[in-house]
């Protein structure tokens, strides 16, 4: 399954325990994200968990979104230039149980995110090093 402005319009929409909006697709064997720019900045938390995402990259100019849920994937790399330019308000990252094995996307990350509070990677080979 893919993105669509469809499925973003009948995903589930919430508010989640940290009193966030929230967007969910989760669990749809999704292969990367795109399209996500029709759920415009109407969201201050994504939920992308359990899909087959391979690399955090693609995000729209989101500014209001503030935490990002990528935990169940198969993400190995993470597209740091683009989480800074267009999601930067991000304060909380949830990337458990994906492929992450470079200590570098981990420096890379910290100078794209200033803001971020809490990173979850847990499951990830990184956490080994």
């Amino acid at each position: 399954m893919r993105i669509s402005a469809e499925l973003l319009e009948r995903a589930e929409q919430r508010v989640n325990p940290n009193l966030e909006r929230e967007l969910v697709i989760r669990g749809l064997g999704i292969p990367s994200i795109e399209n996500m720019a029709a759920a415009r900045d109407d969201f201050d938390a994504w939920d992308l968990s359990n899909n087959r995402i391979m690399r955090l990259e693609n995000l729209p100019r989101v500014k209001r979104l503030k935490s990002l849920y990528c935990a169940g994937n198969i993400i190995e790399s993470i597209d740091a230039r683009n989480l800074s330019e267009n999601a930067s308000n991000i304060t909380s990252l949830s990337l458990s149980h994906n492929n992450i094995s470079s200590l570098l996307e981990m420096v890379s990350l910290g100078k794209a995110c200033p803001k971020l509070e809490f990173l979850s990677l847990d499951g990830n080979p990184v956490t080994s090093k």
